[in-house]
Protein backbone atom coordinates (compact mmCIF):
# COMPACT_ATOMS: atom_id res chain seq x y z
CA UNK A 1 0.00 0.00 0.00
CA UNK A 2 2.09 3.47 -0.79
CA UNK A 3 1.34 5.96 1.76
CA UNK A 4 1.47 9.27 -0.55
CA UNK A 5 -1.50 11.49 -0.98
CA UNK A 6 -3.14 11.45 -4.72
CA UNK A 7 -2.12 14.28 -6.65
CA UNK A 8 -4.58 17.19 -7.89
CA UNK A 9 -5.12 17.60 -11.27
CA UNK A 10 -3.08 20.72 -12.49
CA UNK A 11 -5.65 21.50 -15.20
CA UNK A 12 -8.37 21.92 -12.69
CA UNK A 13 -9.76 25.38 -12.37
CA UNK A 14 -9.37 26.53 -8.62
CA UNK A 15 -12.54 27.60 -7.12
CA UNK A 16 -13.56 29.48 -3.85
CA UNK A 17 -13.06 26.27 -1.57
CA UNK A 18 -9.63 24.99 -3.20
CA UNK A 19 -6.35 25.25 -1.17
CA UNK A 20 -3.14 26.28 -2.49
CA UNK A 21 -0.29 23.79 -0.94
CA UNK A 22 1.28 26.08 1.55
CA UNK A 23 -2.56 26.53 3.08
CA UNK A 24 -3.16 23.07 3.60
CA UNK A 25 0.52 22.62 5.09
CA UNK A 26 -0.27 25.64 7.25
CA UNK A 27 -3.64 23.47 8.69
CA UNK A 28 -2.72 20.35 8.58
CA UNK A 29 -1.29 19.80 12.18
CA UNK A 30 0.39 16.08 12.96
CA UNK A 31 -3.19 15.21 14.87
CA UNK A 32 -4.86 16.23 12.12
CA UNK A 33 -3.26 13.34 9.84
CA UNK A 34 -3.24 10.79 12.61
CA UNK A 35 -6.84 11.15 12.93
CA UNK A 36 -7.52 10.77 9.43
CA UNK A 37 -9.83 6.99 8.60
CA UNK A 38 -7.25 6.03 5.75
CA UNK A 39 -4.06 6.73 8.40
CA UNK A 40 -5.63 5.07 11.07
CA UNK A 41 -6.50 2.37 9.02
CA UNK A 42 -3.20 2.13 7.21
CA UNK A 43 -1.39 1.68 10.85
CA UNK A 44 -3.76 -0.63 12.08
CA UNK A 45 -2.73 -2.75 8.58
CA UNK A 46 0.76 -2.55 9.60
CA UNK A 47 0.19 -3.79 13.56
CA UNK A 48 -1.68 -6.78 12.03
CA UNK A 49 0.80 -7.52 9.55
CA UNK A 50 3.74 -7.56 12.18
CA UNK A 51 1.47 -9.41 14.65
CA UNK A 52 1.31 -11.96 12.54
CA UNK A 53 4.66 -12.29 11.30
CA UNK A 54 5.93 -12.13 15.05
CA UNK A 55 3.03 -15.53 15.77
CA UNK A 56 4.37 -17.22 12.32
CA UNK A 57 7.78 -16.77 13.53
CA UNK A 58 7.33 -17.80 17.08
CA UNK A 59 4.89 -20.83 15.87
CA UNK A 60 7.93 -22.00 13.01
CA UNK A 61 10.63 -22.12 15.89
CA UNK A 62 8.44 -23.76 18.24
CA UNK A 63 7.56 -26.58 16.09
CA UNK A 64 10.69 -26.92 14.16
CA UNK A 65 11.19 -31.03 15.44
CA UNK A 66 12.07 -33.71 14.25
CA UNK A 67 9.37 -36.40 13.27
CA UNK A 68 9.44 -39.12 16.39
CA UNK A 69 11.02 -42.28 15.97
CA UNK A 70 8.84 -45.36 16.32
CA UNK A 71 10.27 -48.31 17.87
CA UNK A 72 9.49 -51.67 19.79
CA UNK A 73 10.59 -53.11 23.12
CA UNK A 74 10.34 -56.57 24.49
CA UNK A 75 8.92 -56.59 28.42
CA UNK A 76 9.16 -58.87 30.68
CA UNK A 77 6.82 -62.01 29.61
CA UNK A 78 4.68 -62.66 32.61
CA UNK A 79 2.97 -65.80 30.83
CA UNK A 80 -0.57 -63.54 30.90
CA UNK A 81 -0.78 -64.60 27.13
CA UNK A 82 0.90 -67.07 24.59
CA UNK A 83 2.91 -64.52 22.89
CA UNK A 84 5.55 -61.32 24.17
CA UNK A 85 4.20 -58.46 25.56
CA UNK A 86 6.38 -55.78 23.24
CA UNK A 87 5.94 -51.57 24.11
CA UNK A 88 5.04 -49.75 21.09
CA UNK A 89 6.63 -46.20 21.54
CA UNK A 90 7.58 -42.87 19.89
CA UNK A 91 11.27 -41.28 21.08
CA UNK A 92 10.90 -42.24 25.14
CA UNK A 93 7.10 -42.48 25.11
CA UNK A 94 5.54 -45.74 25.06
CA UNK A 95 1.73 -45.39 23.43
CA UNK A 96 0.34 -49.10 23.66
CA UNK A 97 1.57 -53.00 24.83
CA UNK A 98 0.91 -55.73 22.50
CA UNK A 99 0.91 -59.11 22.47
CA UNK A 100 3.17 -60.71 19.62
CA UNK A 101 2.93 -64.36 18.97
CA UNK A 102 6.46 -64.36 17.09
CA UNK A 103 5.55 -66.78 14.98
CA UNK A 104 8.50 -68.15 12.71
CA UNK A 105 11.17 -68.11 16.10
CA UNK A 106 10.83 -65.09 17.43
CA UNK A 107 10.63 -62.58 14.38
CA UNK A 108 8.14 -60.13 16.05
CA UNK A 109 6.37 -59.72 12.39
CA UNK A 110 3.26 -58.13 13.96
CA UNK A 111 5.49 -55.40 15.88
CA UNK A 112 7.73 -54.54 13.07
CA UNK A 113 4.46 -54.26 10.97
CA UNK A 114 2.91 -51.58 13.72
CA UNK A 115 6.39 -49.64 13.59
CA UNK A 116 5.98 -49.72 9.64
CA UNK A 117 2.87 -48.40 9.90
CA UNK A 118 3.31 -45.58 12.62
CA UNK A 119 6.41 -44.87 10.35
CA UNK A 120 4.04 -44.41 7.23
CA UNK A 121 1.31 -42.44 9.61
CA UNK A 122 4.14 -39.84 11.13
CA UNK A 123 5.32 -38.90 7.36
CA UNK A 124 2.04 -38.74 6.47
CA UNK A 125 1.62 -36.15 9.30
CA UNK A 126 4.95 -34.49 8.01
CA UNK A 127 2.99 -34.20 4.72
CA UNK A 128 0.11 -33.08 5.94
CA UNK A 129 -0.39 -32.09 9.26
CA UNK A 130 -3.60 -31.61 9.13
CA UNK A 131 -4.60 -35.16 9.48
CA UNK A 132 -7.04 -37.00 12.18
CA UNK A 133 -6.71 -40.22 14.35
CA UNK A 134 -9.94 -41.64 14.46
CA UNK A 135 -11.68 -45.11 15.25
CA UNK A 136 -13.42 -47.61 13.20
CA UNK A 137 -15.46 -49.48 15.02
CA UNK A 138 -16.64 -52.37 12.44
CA UNK A 139 -16.15 -55.66 13.35
CA UNK A 140 -15.44 -56.67 17.15
CA UNK A 141 -12.53 -55.13 17.38
CA UNK A 142 -11.96 -51.28 16.82
CA UNK A 143 -8.80 -50.43 14.39
CA UNK A 144 -7.08 -47.00 15.00
CA UNK A 145 -6.87 -45.22 11.43
CA UNK A 146 -5.40 -41.89 10.32
CA UNK A 147 -7.02 -40.28 7.44
CA UNK A 148 -7.54 -36.58 5.85
CA UNK A 149 -10.39 -34.82 7.73
CA UNK A 150 -12.75 -35.35 4.92
CA UNK A 151 -11.69 -39.45 5.00
CA UNK A 152 -9.35 -39.97 2.25
CA UNK A 153 -5.55 -41.09 2.50
CA UNK A 154 -6.82 -43.73 4.90
CA UNK A 155 -3.89 -45.57 6.91
CA UNK A 156 -4.42 -48.47 9.05
CA UNK A 157 -2.34 -48.52 12.22
CA UNK A 158 -3.39 -50.73 14.66
CA UNK A 159 -6.22 -53.06 15.86
CA UNK A 160 -6.07 -54.60 19.60
CA UNK A 161 -6.96 -58.18 19.55
CA UNK A 162 -7.68 -60.22 22.60
CA UNK A 163 -4.69 -61.29 23.83
CA UNK A 164 -3.87 -57.45 23.85
CA UNK A 165 -6.99 -56.69 26.26
CA UNK A 166 -5.70 -59.39 28.54
CA UNK A 167 -2.55 -57.52 28.69
CA UNK A 168 -4.41 -54.20 29.25
CA UNK A 169 -6.32 -55.63 32.22
CA UNK A 170 -9.72 -54.12 30.08
CA UNK A 171 -12.25 -56.56 28.38
CA UNK A 172 -14.14 -53.68 26.84
CA UNK A 173 -11.67 -53.34 22.84
CA UNK A 174 -13.49 -50.02 22.35
CA UNK A 175 -11.83 -48.53 25.81
CA UNK A 176 -8.53 -50.56 24.74
CA UNK A 177 -8.58 -49.10 21.64
CA UNK A 178 -9.82 -45.38 22.49
CA UNK A 179 -7.06 -45.64 24.88
CA UNK A 180 -4.72 -46.16 22.52
CA UNK A 181 -5.65 -43.48 20.20
CA UNK A 182 -5.47 -40.72 22.76
CA UNK A 183 -2.32 -41.65 23.91
CA UNK A 184 -1.28 -42.05 20.66
CA UNK A 185 -2.99 -38.78 19.23
CA UNK A 186 -1.33 -36.64 22.09
CA UNK A 187 1.84 -37.93 21.72
CA UNK A 188 2.32 -36.68 18.14
CA UNK A 189 0.75 -33.31 18.92
CA UNK A 190 3.53 -33.11 21.54
CA UNK A 191 6.40 -34.77 19.93
CA UNK A 192 5.87 -33.39 16.10
CA UNK A 193 4.39 -30.40 16.86
CA UNK A 194 5.20 -29.07 20.51
CA UNK A 195 1.58 -28.96 21.52
CA UNK A 196 -0.01 -29.34 25.13
CA UNK A 197 -2.16 -32.90 25.11
CA UNK A 198 -6.20 -32.60 24.58
CA UNK A 199 -7.45 -36.03 25.18
CA UNK A 200 -4.82 -37.45 27.73
CA UNK A 201 -4.95 -34.21 29.53
CA UNK A 202 -6.35 -35.20 33.02
CA UNK A 203 -4.75 -38.16 33.57
CA UNK A 204 -1.52 -39.42 34.50
CA UNK A 205 0.33 -39.74 31.46
CA UNK A 206 -1.25 -36.07 29.83
CA UNK A 207 -0.14 -34.42 33.18
CA UNK A 208 3.91 -35.50 32.49
CA UNK A 209 3.28 -35.20 28.95
CA UNK A 210 2.46 -31.38 29.59
CA UNK A 211 4.77 -30.81 31.68
CA UNK A 212 7.85 -32.48 29.64
CA UNK A 213 6.67 -30.06 27.08
CA UNK A 214 6.65 -27.00 29.89
CA UNK A 215 10.16 -28.13 30.77
CA UNK A 216 10.71 -28.10 27.26
CA UNK A 217 10.59 -24.57 26.07
CA UNK A 218 13.15 -21.73 26.81
CA UNK A 219 13.14 -18.06 27.19
CA UNK A 220 11.29 -16.99 23.83
CA UNK A 221 8.82 -20.42 23.61
CA UNK A 222 11.77 -22.42 21.45
CA UNK A 223 11.60 -26.10 21.37
CA UNK A 224 13.82 -28.67 20.11
CA UNK A 225 14.14 -32.33 20.70
CA UNK A 226 17.26 -31.78 22.61
CA UNK A 227 15.27 -29.40 24.74
CA UNK A 228 12.46 -31.98 25.07
CA UNK A 229 15.30 -34.79 26.14
CA UNK A 230 16.79 -32.62 28.66
CA UNK A 231 13.27 -31.56 30.65
CA UNK A 232 12.26 -35.61 30.38
CA UNK A 233 15.28 -36.11 32.20
CA UNK A 234 14.58 -33.92 34.77
CA UNK A 235 10.56 -35.09 34.97
CA UNK A 236 9.91 -37.34 38.70
CA UNK A 237 10.11 -40.60 38.86
CA UNK A 238 6.47 -40.93 38.98
CA UNK A 239 6.21 -38.68 35.66
CA UNK A 240 8.99 -40.68 33.54
CA UNK A 241 6.71 -43.62 34.63
CA UNK A 242 3.45 -42.28 33.36
CA UNK A 243 5.03 -41.72 30.05
CA UNK A 244 7.51 -44.77 29.66
CA UNK A 245 4.96 -47.68 31.41
CA UNK A 246 1.70 -48.64 29.64
CA UNK A 247 -1.29 -47.80 31.28
CA UNK A 248 -2.04 -49.07 34.63
CA UNK A 249 -5.01 -51.62 35.30
CA UNK A 250 -8.06 -50.06 36.28
CA UNK A 251 -7.89 -48.60 39.86
CA UNK A 252 -4.01 -48.97 39.72
CA UNK A 253 -2.44 -45.79 40.08
CA UNK A 254 1.23 -44.38 38.51
CA UNK A 255 2.27 -44.17 42.28
CA UNK A 256 1.34 -47.03 43.17
CA UNK A 257 2.35 -49.04 40.07
CA UNK A 258 5.76 -47.31 40.84
CA UNK A 259 6.58 -48.90 44.15
CA UNK A 260 5.39 -52.59 42.51
CA UNK A 261 8.52 -52.00 40.11
CA UNK A 262 11.15 -54.62 40.56
CA UNK A 263 14.82 -53.26 41.31
CA UNK A 264 17.45 -53.42 38.57
CA UNK A 265 19.30 -56.19 37.96
CA UNK A 266 22.93 -55.81 38.83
Amino acid sequence: MSNSTPTSNLSSPRGEGDFEFHDTAAKSSFGDVIKKPRTIISILLALAVLGLVIWLQQRAISTELPPPKASYELLPNIGLTEGVPIAIKLNQVAIFQISDPLAGGGSADRARQIIENLEGAIQDLVDAPGREITLDERGDYPTIVQSAPDGTGRREIVQPDADDLILAGIEDPKAVARIWAERLTDALKALMFAEPPEFTQRSEFGNALETMLLGARGEHGAISDESLDASFELLSDSQKLALTELPARPGVTTEAALGAVPPAQP
